[in-house]
């Protein structure tokens, strides 16, 4: 089972909710930190050099949270071994 990291997760999140956006040099800024390259900037970079590439991944992303959200995945492990809460 493959899991997408948390870092990427929240990078998607702040990319669909408006709090980080790409600059005119391709660098991912936070509007809410007085713009500062945010963290994973180069990580971003390496996984998706064109900034479509990880517009579309987010969307990928969205769909698959629509599909599978992670409030259900909790519930689930949260049963025990007989698969009652």
């Amino acid at each position: 089972m493959q899991a997408i990291p948390l870092w990427l997760q929240n990078a998607f999140s702040d990319w669909l909710t408006g709090r980080i956006y790409v600059d005119g040099r391709g660098n991912y800024r936070s509007r809410l930190h007085r713009r500062p390259i945010i963290p994973c900037n180069r990580s971003l970079k390496r996984l998706y050099p064109n900034n479509d590439d990880f517009h579309r991944a987010t969307q990928i992303w969205l769909e698959l949270w629509d599909v599978v959200p992670f409030a259900r995945l909790t519930q689930i492990g949260a049963t025990d071994s007989e698969g009652q809460s």
